[in-house]
């Protein structure tokens, strides 16, 4: 599936949305301040569409984060200064790789995580799964029903 550059901001754009309707699920003040650093990081990271795409990488996790109501790491500490392709290992289940001077990602030994599968086969890259409650304990269950007309319908 391609993604567009406009189709990854909108998905970015959308996820602050809920990232900023969320900070309330954040109890302590200083988790609020850390949080709002790295939305304000994240939204300055487009400079090449592979920064991009880990930019929403790391708006997913800050959301889980978020909704989990306790910040864990990398979004526990304030954003470094470094440029986001220099930090992509502070992710959670971390991206194996580094990223050259243009962004470009280049995979060491093992080569790159993939995303569940799930996040793979879904239209919309898992955006709204993202979005999406994630109980403490227990199961997480997401049906979808859709209907299409019969392909022998005169």
């Amino acid at each position: 599936m391609s993604e567009t550059v406009e189709d990854l901001n909108y998905d970015f754009n959308y996820n602050l949305f809920i990232a900023k309707t969320l900070l309330s699920n954040l109890t302590k003040q200083e988790d609020k301040t850390k949080a709002t650093r790295w939305m304000k990081k994240l939204s300055s990271c487009n400079r090449t569409v592979n920064e991009i795409k880990l930019r929403n990488d790391f708006m997913y996790y800050l959301i889980v984060n978020i909704q989990h109501g306790e910040l864990q790491s990398p979004f526990n500490e304030n954003p470094p200064q470094k440029p986001l392709p220099s930090i992509a290992h502070l992710l959670p289940g971390g991206i194996e790789g580094e990223a050259d001077e243009g962004g470009a990602f280049a995979p060491t030994e093992g080569g790159p995580k993939k995303k569940p599968l799930i996040y793979q086969n879904s239209p919309d890259g898992g955006a709204f799964l993202a979005a999406q409650p994630i109980p403490r304990c227990g199961a997480f269950c997401y049906l979808a029903v859709v209907a299409r007309k019969p392909e022998n319908e005169e």
